[in-house]
């Protein structure tokens, strides 16, 4: 659902914000990339961030079934006065 969006991760040593897909994330435990600004070689590790990317695909299957509940016909019976 999300794998094709990105996430911003500051670089430790500039600040510079790199995008990484969260694809990267959820393959590995932990994720390695190169800062664009400064070249400096970043490893990030990804076992809070699959946790919390869990918790938001679980809300959003939430939403979507309350949606989905809301969205029913009404039936002559289902009107509270």
């Amino acid at each position: 659902m999300f794998e094709d969006q990105t996430v911003d991760v500051a670089c430790p040593k500039c600040g510079h914000k790199n995008s990484i897909l969260v694809r990267d994330f959820e393959q590995s435990a932990e994720s390695h990339f190169v800062c664009e600004a400064c070249k400096v070689g970043v490893k990030i590790e990804a076992t809070e961030f699959r946790q919390r990317l869990q918790q938001v695909r679980e809300e959003l299957e939430e939403l979507e079934r309350e949606a989905a509940r809301e969205a029913k016909p009404k039936r002559k019976g289902d009107y509270q006065i």
